[in-house]
């Protein structure tokens, strides 16, 4: 029986992918690349910056990856909320699970001022017994956030669902031996999500409300 639900942010709460990629975009534009349109980096969202800028850059400006990271960083929070919205159904679906008793946490490749941030913005922070940002810990497909939630929560294993909709927050489940739900209205296709092979897979977040 599931008792606590740890969820993913961009892709799994929050459609956030047009603020993003026109940060990463923009960054992109500062070193001198422009073969790439905002739309063609959603698949990368929810990867860990260093690595998405490892993808996106030409081999010869792989030395200013840290330097795309860090322009990134400036450029992203206070427009971190120009588009995004959340998801149909998430403040109703968090809302029922909160009334049912189940406990909720998130697991977010973002820092944790900026998921509190953005959880704040949309009137649902006070849903989340732990607001788990990426600060100075491993990330996914690490499963050491989960576990530090876990552990911090003196939760079960076996209760606990991970949900999001990258193979990152599938594969952190999986290595953290909790259940994993793959959503498909995210950055990857329902075929690769599929692929991923998740306990559980939803279209609409509302639709976890039927396993829970």
């Amino acid at each position: 029986m599931i008792k606590n639900i740890i969820f993913d942010l961009d892709g799994t709460l929050v459609d956030s992918k047009r603020d993003i990629a026109a940060a990463q975009h923009w960054v992109l534009a500062q070193l001198g690349v422009h073969s790439y349109k905002p739309e063609e980096l959603y698949p990368l969202i929810g990867k860990p910056l260093a690595e998405t800028f490892a993808k996106l850059l030409p081999a010869d400006l792989h030395k200013r990856i840290p330097e795309a990271t860090e322009l990134y960083k400036e450029h992203y929070p206070p427009r971190a909320l120009e588009t995004t919205t959340l998801f149909p159904g998430v403040r109703e679906t968090l809302e029922t699970l909160w009334e049912r008793g189940i406990r909720l946490a998130t697991a977010t490749t973002k820092l944790g001022a900026g998921t509190r941030r953005v959880l704040t913005h949309f009137g649902i922070a006070e849903h989340f017994a732990q607001i788990q940002g990426s600060d100075n810990i491993p990330f996914k497909p690490d499963p050491f956030i989960i576990t530090k939630i876990l552990e911090d929560q003196s939760w079960e294993k076996s209760d606990t669902l991970m949900v999001g909709d990258t193979d990152n927050d599938i594969l952190a489940g999986k290595r953290a031996n909790v259940p994993t739900c793959g959503v498909t209205y995210g950055s990857l296709t329902k075929e690769q999500i599929e692929q991923l092979n998740p306990d559980i897979i939803i279209h609409s977040l509302p639709e976890l409300l039927l396993h829970v």
